[in-house]
């Protein structure tokens, strides 16, 4: 999903500006997957008033769809808005990329014989919480927004497997209505796409590609998010809004699906220190602690029965800023920084065997996807690399600091490299620690050497872990830019042969790690600590539990 703050690093927009979103004191072709909906709604009980409470590890940045990028974000809008098409509610043992997603705003949708074109038939009972019907035109209307020149969207790429799409983004083109989106009627949306897109599906089930309401973006502009005039389309409605403490969701009573959802209230508790959720979730403040445990504690916390563990399309790595008075400009340099690095030490010792290594940056639990290039543990030839790049000795090389947001876990990862590279190489470098909103600012103003960063997949493709160094990338913040990289990425988009497509990503992969702004170094796993009253909280490898989904025992 993304940028973490946590797990994955995002972005966007003003805190201050979400300050006075809410003043309230507390106040079918291959489409009709609707079989993970029907299991959550078969576990479902009766409808239950109790508020339903988990962590969430900072203050989202936005509630605007079009803008945001961060997991914190993420968290609120999967439960307050939906797409055409939604996340499944599991992703385990799933075999075909169309169980990836389930029907929701659109009541189904088919594909054209060459995979390029997209119809998308919405249901008629879709409400906006304000009664206004869902229609064709507020998802071409969110689209246009996103896309539109200088609007402010880390994730407008995402959309450039639409015909026409990049160029309108860029300017080149300035008429919409010859961008691959089509309304022939207030219940149809169809999309054509450049070149048959598998992961095309999980796009439409993602944030960016949500609708939004036309009538009320109009009215208030960028304002449209703001407690009086906000709607949504999703199970939840915002209740309630007080930074760094809480968010808080009721039931949206016009939700086309509001008699299946069991939950009628929910509780999102902004807690960034890990030690202090696992003390809320202990005495009984919360149901579910989301991702992430001090790593402190987890030899206790393993054994609990409520602990629970998946597995996560995600890595942890640390971005370097390569822009031209960084003094990591030179590849053989941010190379000899990586080989330096003893994974497999910080895996087993500093995270408590939780996650696994990183040896590529594209995750190894991708399913059809294997990478042909790895990093390693070689100091030696780290060494060498350091030579070969002009500095003989350690103290050629100029000072450099290592960036990360305010985390315990965060902290353990960089004092074990910080005594790595002064072990292996003799580098001095110095740690930098500052609050999730000082730490994005710095990151998307390339006002740091070394940051570190994660990514959570947005979609099951190899595609949304290479695409973040593209040129022009909203998420790449690193100031790297290499021509042959953007032509493997390309022809991988225009190849229609699995097989060929496969060996461009993996030749791309190969080169970001070569001579790229990356520094892969472990690869998640969520963990967490579950209330064993929730009922139908499945597995899910990008870490997206819909509130809709759940439903609490009765306490015995």
């Amino acid at each position: 999903m993304i940028r973490l703050c946590q797990s994955r690093c995002y972005r966007l927009s003003l805190l201050a500006g979400l300050a006075s979103l809410f003043l309230v004191a507390g106040c079918d072709k291959g489409g009709n997957s609707g079989s993970s909906s029907e299991k959550g709604q078969a576990q479902q009980g009766a409808q239950s008033s109790e508020t339903f409470r988990y962590a969430l590890s900072d203050d989202p940045e936005t509630f605007d769809t079009a803008k945001m990028s961060g997991a914190p974000e993420g968290r609120v809008a999967f439960n307050v808005f939906e797409g055409l098409l939604m996340p499944a509610q599991t992703t385990k043992d799933v075999e075909k990329s169309s169980e990836l997603v389930r029907p929701v705003m659109a009541k189904s949708y088919e594909v054209s014989d060459d995979g390029t074109t997209y119809t998308f038939k919405l249901r008629k009972d879709a409400k906006w919480s304000d009664g206004h019907p869902v229609t064709a035109e507020d998802f071409s209307f969110a689209w246009k927004r996103v896309l539109t020149p200088g609007f402010p969207a880390d994730y407008a790429q995402l959309m450039y497997v639409i015909k026409h799409a990049e160029a309108y983004n860029s300017g080149k083109l300035d008429t919409w209505s010859k961008v691959g989106v089509e309304t022939p009627d207030e219940h149809t949306v169809v999309v054509h796409l450049n070149k048959p897109t598998p992961y095309f599906p999980e796009l439409a089930a993602f944030y960016t590609l949500f609708p939004q309401p036309k009538h009320i973006v109009e009215e208030h502009g960028d304002d449209w998010t703001r407690a009086k005039h906000i709607v949504s389309n999703g199970a939840y409605v915002l209740d309630g809004y007080k930074p760094q403490r809480h968010i808080k969701l009721k039931k949206n009573p016009k939700y086309w699906e509001a008699d299946d959802v069991s939950l009628d209230k929910a509780e999102l508790r902004i807690i960034k220190d890990r030690n202090a959720v696992v003390n809320a979730f202990q005495a009984g403040k919360l149901h579910w602690t989301g991702a992430g445990l001090p790593i402190a504690q987890i030899s206790d916390l393993i054994m609990r029965p409520d602990y629970f563990r998946e597995p996560m399309l995600g890595v942890y790595y640390y971005r370097i800023n390569v822009k031209k008075d960084s003094p990591l400009t030179k590849p053989k340099v941010r190379r000899a920084l990586s080989l330096a690095i003893d994974r497999k030490s910080i895996v087993k010792t500093t995270m408590k065997g939780l996650y696994e290594v990183s040896d590529a940056f594209v995750p190894s639990n991708l399913s059809g996807y294997e990478s042909t290039a790895n990093v390693s543990y070689k100091p030696k030839k780290a060494k060498k690399l350091l030579k070969e790049a002009g500095h003989p000795e350690a103290k050629d090389i100029p000072e450099f600091s290592v960036l990360y947001n305010t985390d315990k876990n965060h902290k353990r990862v960089a004092v074990n490299i910080q005594n790595m590279w002064k072990k292996n190489l003799g580098v001095d470098v110095e740690l930098v620690n500052t609050e999730w909103k000082t730490y994005l600012e710095r990151v998307d103003n390339l006002n740091y050497e070394i940051a570190r960063a994660g990514w959570i997949g947005d979609y099951n493709d190899p595609m949304t872990f290479l695409s973040l160094w593209e040129t022009g990338n909203g998420n790449n913040d690193t100031g790297w830019s290499n021509e042959r990289y953007d032509e493997l990425l390309e022809k991988a988009r225009n190849e229609s042969d699995s097989k060929k497509r496969r060996q461009y990503m993996q030749k791309a992969e190969a080169l970001v790690l070569k001579k790229g702004p990356v520094i892969p170094i472990y690869e998640y796993s969520s963990n967490m600590l579950l209330n064993q009253r929730v009922e139908g909280f499945e597995p899910h490898n990008r870490n997206i539990h819909l509130i809709k989904d759940l439903s609490l025992k009765s306490e015995k």
